[in-house]
């Protein structure tokens, strides 16, 4: 036990001995690689954080569209428009509907897909559906509410996926500059 005092204090003197300049410049040199290893780790999850949300908000999409082909099957008469046309938009909605609340609760109302008045007048038109084939009442009125819906989807849709063009300078060969004054 003296001795391992003894190597402590002998350790202790070798240490105090070390200029201060010394021991600030190691402090400095090691809070600026701890500061390095911490801006890259938050860099690193921003852009999973990023991708993750990119990747919610395209599979959002996916089945947007895939409502929206749907849809325009709705005047099909070949197709079962209440037996099989509206349950598999109705299980599309869904997905869209889940993917968007996953949006919402995990990063934010600003990286929504659907606003809530169009989730509003999705659930207004399918419910008008229901309505309809309960009643045994014509079912032109929720046609029209799902087109509405459908048309602002596909608007969604075209701006997000439709080629930005740049209008192309022209260029007039042989022209011949006016005289200037």
């Amino acid at each position: 036990m003296n001795s391992m005092k003894g190597k402590l204090a002998e350790w202790w003197k070798k240490l105090r001995r070390i200029p201060i300049k010394y021991v600030l410049l190691g402090a400095v040199i090691a809070l600026a690689v701890a500061l390095c290893i911490s801006i890259y780790m938050r860099t690193n999850i921003q852009k999973r954080y990023s991708g993750a949300r990119a990747q919610i908000q395209e599979q959002t999409f996916q089945h947007m569209i895939v409502m929206t082909d749907l849809f325009a099957r709705v005047d099909d008469p070949s197709v079962d428009v209440r037996n099989k046309l509206i349950p598999s938009l109705k299980a599309e909605y869904a997905a869209v509907d889940a993917l968007n609340t996953a949006l919402v609760d995990g990063f934010g109302a600003s990286s929504a897909v659907l606003s809530s008045e169009q989730t509003e007048a999705f659930e207004a038109a399918f419910e008008e559906y229901a309505s309809a084939y309960r009643e045994g009442k014509a079912t032109g009125l929720a046609r029209d509410d799902m087109a509405a819906c459908i048309v602002g989807i596909q608007q969604m849709i075209d701006e997000r996926y439709a080629p930005e063009t740049e209008e192309e300078p022209v260029l007039v060969i042989g022209a011949t500059a006016a005289p200037q004054s």
